[in-house]
């Protein structure tokens, strides 16, 4: 008998350790648990578990996928843009003509008289009565006479072949006066039975009655068509 009750008494035993050893681990993962809660619930974001993005997956043909990793197709250029563009030549800018200066056209240049002859005729014997008459002319006439005097006799020391006989200070234009100077340009004067045209510029010294300054042009040949309207008379 009292080995019986050893024996039940020491099953009874090892029934309730096996009990205790149960909940005595479930209550030490509960505690593992609420510990483990706290501790996630209390840790920075840093060490936080980041949600899982989600991959969209698409499912493509064959057709496709040898469309996607084919090489790429290289387009030739066209023809046309190879070949050279037409280089345009710019025309040559044309330059104006060049300015030709034209020489001023020089005509007859006058004769200016240095050796005056005026006294020397006055003086001489054959125009005794040409100084005597003189005094009866007034100043203007008597310039005029004076001056055609020297004219005539400068015109034969400058050319021999004239020998002039007469001159006539207003055949083409009357001579214009300034003080003692005479400006005759439409004069003319005879030579050899001839009348040519003559311009002349006289100055005069009423005080000595002699010629101070002289310059003459001699002309062309007056037609004798001419003469009658001109005053100019053959004798």
């Amino acid at each position: 008998m009292q080995v019986l009750q050893a024996e039940r008494t020491d099953y009874v035993f090892v029934g309730s350790n096996k009990t205790y050893t149960m909940l005595f681990t479930f209550s030490l993962l509960a505690h593992l648990f609420a510990f483990w809660l706290l501790a996630m619930s209390n840790l920075p974001r840093g060490f936080r578990a980041r949600p899982v993005k989600s991959i969209g997956v698409e499912l493509i043909g064959t057709a496709q996928f040898e469309k996607l990793f084919a090489p790429p197709v290289v387009e030739e250029p066209p023809t046309a843009s190879l070949s050279p563009a037409p280089i345009v030549e710019d025309k040559p800018q044309e330059l104006p003509p060049p300015v030709v200066r034209e020489e001023p056209v020089k005509g007859p240049q006058p004769v200016i008289a240095d050796n005056f002859q005026l006294g020397r005729l006055l003086e001489a014997p054959e125009n005794k009565e040409l100084k005597e008459s003189l005094v009866l002319f007034d100043p203007s006439d008597q310039r005029e006479q004076l001056c055609n005097l020297e004219v005539m006799e400068q015109i034969h020391l400058w050319n021999e072949s004239f020998n002039p006989e007469r001159v006539v200070a207003f055949a083409y234009k009357d001579p214009a006066v300034f003080g003692d100077t005479v400006t005759a340009e439409g004069a003319a004067f005879r030579s050899n039975g001839e009348w040519y045209h003559l311009t002349y510029k006289c100055t005069w010294n009423p005080t000595t009655n002699l010629v101070t300054a002289l310059e003459f042009l001699s002309g062309d040949l007056i037609p004798h068509s001419e003469w009658e309207d001109h005053f100019l008379f053959a004798q």
